[in-house]
């Protein structure tokens, strides 16, 4: 019976569902950039997996603003965790470090064995 006086209530309208809702978009725009990279990267099989669990959290979130589309509240914390998402996902794209390496060599001699690949 508690659990639902909770669920009713302002606090839980106004708080506990906006932060619920900036935290999921905060996740699943993370996954979105990290699949991206996966993608890019030629990761075939990592990359759908990531895909599905960043639409179910998607979608989990936009049925709760469904659900309250009176609540401005909502709508920021969407608009917020999108933003914040972003830059959640090029910090762990960073921490990942799946960037290309390049690698300068400076001779004083011919270059040209050093480019043949055998």
């Amino acid at each position: 019976m508690d659990n639902l006086l909770l669920v009713n209530s302002g606090f839980y309208t106004w708080f506990v569902l906006p932060a619920l809702i900036f935290c999921a978009r905060i996740i699943d725009v993370s996954m979105g950039t990290v699949r991206v990279i996966f993608v890019s990267r030629g990761l075939k099989y990592l990359a759908p997996v990531v895909g599905f669990f960043e639409i179910l959290i998607w979608l989990l979130a936009i049925g709760q603003i469904m659900k309250n589309l009176s609540n401005p509240a909502c709508y920021i914390a969407y608009a917020g965790g999108f933003a914040m998402g972003n830059f959640v996902g090029i910090c762990i794209a960073e921490k990942l470090s799946l960037g290309i390496a390049l690698i300068r060599v400076v001779t004083t001699k011919d270059a040209l064995p050093l480019s043949r690949v055998s």
